[in-house]
């Protein structure tokens, strides 16, 4: 899988992440979620920004972790931190 991929991937992941902030902030039911939430998207976010320096072995590790991130998200709703 090239950058490409992989960020577009990533891309996907922050976005259901937004998605979910944007839900738990209208509701307001659980503040700890909604931390958890922001700090799973930022560590998204940082994996993005060191995809432009990742050798094509740190690429794929990137793509088969937020493929799988993609699908728990899409799944489930809610998962734990990607690590």
């Amino acid at each position: 899988m090239d950058d490409a991929a992989a960020a577009e991937l990533l891309n996907q992941v922050i976005a259901r992440y937004a998605q979910l902030i944007h839900t738990e902030r209208r509701t307001g039911t659980d503040p700890r979620r909604l931390e958890e939430l922001l700090a799973q998207q930022r560590a998204c976010v940082q994996d993005r920004a060191q995809l432009t320096e990742a050798g094509a072995g740190e690429v794929a590790r990137f793509a088969a972790l937020y493929a799988a991130r993609l699908k728990e998200l899409k799944d489930e709703g809610r998962v734990g931190p990607p690590r």
